[in-house]
């Protein structure tokens, strides 16, 4: 069951780490085509993480998947 819930938050850190790399990378041109086609044109801004909040998500995704990826190769060992 350990070994489950590791591997649930391997894939979930590795996803999240891409996701939130990607969106930095990107950021101007994601949020400007967000803004185009959900946004009414009027007062209303549409507030979005910054850049720097992306660049910090990857960071803390990353120490994520590598403790998820140790967590499981210890439990291999262990067997």
């Amino acid at each position: 069951m350990i070994e489950f819930l590791g591997w649930i938050g391997l894939v979930y850190s590795f996803v999240s780490m891409i996701y939130h790399r990607y969106m930095h990378a990107y950021h101007d041109q994601v949020y400007a085509y967000i803004r185009k086609k959900y946004g009414d044109g009027g007062d209303n801004a549409m507030e979005f993480p910054s850049k720097a909040d992306h660049s910090r998500n990857v960071r803390k995704y990353s120490y994520y998947t590598i403790f998820f990826a140790s967590l499981l190769i210890i439990l291999n060992l262990l067997r």
